[in-house]
């Protein structure tokens, strides 16, 4: 158990976090977005099947299935040349096509800060994950049907979910700075996302495919069109 020191330094070292992201959000916010952008930011809700995929039940988790909707941010970036090297190493169906490979990140805003320790804190964060995994492997599902490869990885782990893994773990965190240039900060031993709107009330979760951005846009299109009928 930590004691009373530790955790008091831990304590400041995140209200001092919190104080300086107050003077970058902004600057944040005002960058422009690169040019492997071809969704811009999107925030938008979408409905989670009460029955999990199919692609869900070998994972071995308890997934909740209380929820029947999620508001996220996505976007839609072509992979840049400084990341098709690590991709390949995260996901090796994709060797030779990194070029052709779209990223999606997602950001689900969250009650809690994500420097906070606290047991509410972890709950949030397991359901934001649950979430996740329903709307990615529905994602995928859709993505799949139409006969393109498709995948998400795990946000606590980084290995890929439903393809075969590589030796590399994808970094959501990272992989927000290179295409939407947010601005992450050191903390000890990991790095925490700044959202421009949202701070560090962020959930980051990462979706991957080689399908055309045509059929993309559509897949996205017809969830968010589920979510009103």
């Amino acid at each position: 158990m930590p004691s009373t020191t530790t955790v008091r330094a831990v304590a400041l070292e995140l209200q001092s976090a919190e104080q300086n992201l107050k003077g970058t959000r902004c600057d944040t916010k005002a960058r422009a977005l690169p040019r492997t952008t071809l969704v811009e930011p999107t925030v938008a809700k979408f409905p989670l099947p009460g029955k999990l995929p199919r692609v869900l039940t070998d994972l071995g988790v308890g997934i909740d299935t209380v929820d029947s909707k999620v508001a996220l941010q996505y976007s839609v970036h072509a992979c840049p040349r400084r990341m098709r090297r690590e991709i390949g190493l995260v996901f090796p169906d994709v060797v030779g096509k990194e070029s052709e490979l779209l990223i999606l990140p997602t950001f689900q805003r969250t009650e809690s800060s994500m420097l906070s320790y606290q047991a509410e804190t972890q709950a949030e964060k397991d359901a934001k994950l649950h979430m996740f995994y329903r709307w990615g492997a529905e994602l995928v599902s859709r993505l799949r049907e139409k006969g393109y490869w498709a995948d998400i990885t795990d946000p606590m782990s980084g290995l890929a979910l439903f393809t075969n893994c590589g030796p590399s773990l994808y970094p959501d965190v990272e992989g927000a700075e290179v295409l939407l240039r947010y601005a992450p900060f050191n903390l000890g031993n990991c790095f925490v996302l700044s959202h421009p709107h949202w701070g560090t009330h962020v959930y980051p979760a990462t979706a991957f495919t080689l399908a055309p951005i045509e059929a993309v846009r559509q897949v996205l299109s017809n969830m968010q069109q589920d979510c009103h009928q």
